[in-house]
């Protein structure tokens, strides 16, 4: 998970967002939260690597005249497929913050994902997220600073340009 907020970063990632912090709010937003899905999409083919492959199951729905049928919805791997990273602001305009969170999809999956991931009685516990942020801890810290200067460079273009000026926001000449 990346989290970004407007006061108490430190070091080059803190720099960077106190130059954010000098841009109009609907710009900078929006562009922390494309730097949080772009550096976090990266992480998705190693969680991917780290999740395990459920195998096609038998399951007498989908046995048509004899024959297997493949059905998208019943063959395995589902799971690997679910793995996604998801960016949002939450948070008022002055006090909010910005999440990156890579995970697995809402619904089934994200259920049995927690299962696997802790374990239950009958299922021993897999760590696959705990794995992957060990794997990629290391890239994520390198490439966000250098992701958060290009995003702060594209957001001074677009400042500059007059492009996106927001409701209520008049630029200063």
């Amino acid at each position: 998970m990346i989290r970004f907020d407007w006061d108490g970063m430190q070091g080059e990632i803190g720099a960077l967002m106190t130059r954010f912090n000098e841009l109009p709010r609907h710009i900078a937003k929006k562009h922390l939260v494309a730097v949080a899905k772009r550096v976090g999409r990266e992480g998705v083919p190693i969680l991917k690597r780290n999740t395990p492959v459920g195998g096609t199951r038998r399951i007498k729905s989908t046995i048509v005249r004899g024959e297997f049928k493949q059905n998208v919805k019943r063959r395995g791997g589902a799971l690997r497929r679910a793995a996604t990273v998801t960016a949002r602001y939450k948070g008022r305009n002055r006090d909010g913050f910005v999440t990156g969170t890579l995970g697995y999809k809402f619904g089934w999956e994200s259920r049995k994902a927690i299962w696997l991931e802790y374990g239950t009685k009958t299922i021993r516990p897999r760590e696959m997220v705990a794995k992957t942020m060990r794997t990629y801890r290391g890239p994520l810290a390198s490439e966000l600073a250098a992701a958060m200067a290009t995003a702060l460079e594209k957001a001074a273009k677009e400042l500059e340009a007059g492009m996106n000026t927001g409701k209520g926001y008049r630029r200063v000449t």
